[in-house]
């Protein structure tokens, strides 16, 4: 089992790298073109949900992608250090994430960050 870890300016100009990194993970651990391309659609938009979460709050602190990756599958989580000031309007993003990842879910932690996980099997 590998973790890496990406973490970039809270820019929607960083969305790109986030999700270009994602790719490259999953290829490697060998998901199908159809994975890979749930994994990039899905990173995008979570990457850009954190985005747009720390932009809502002023927030000049960065986004963190954490990726997981095993014989099982990968596992990729995306925290935002947005804090209960952030308003959650990205119910359309988490639609779409949810829709693209069978196994999404939300964690907040008591000190503010929020952690969006997701996994897809190997």
């Amino acid at each position: 089992m590998a973790t890496s870890s990406l973490t970039i300016a809270a820019r929607t100009d960083q969305v790109r790298v986030a999700r270009m990194v994602a790719c490259a993970a999953a290829r490697r651990i060998g998901l199908t073109d159809d994975a890979v391309e749930e994994v990039r659609l899905a990173v995008g938009e979570a990457v850009g949900r954190a985005v747009t979460r720390h932009a809502g709050a002023l927030l000049d602190e960065p986004v963190t992608m954490r990726m997981t990756d095993s014989e099982s599958g990968l596992v990729i989580e995306v925290e935002d250090r947005s804090g209960d000031s952030a308003q959650e309007d990205s119910a359309l993003a988490m639609a779409v994430i949810r829709g693209l990842v069978g196994d999404a879910r939300l964690q907040d932690r008591p000190d503010g960050t929020q952690v969006l996980h997701m996994s897809w099997a190997g």
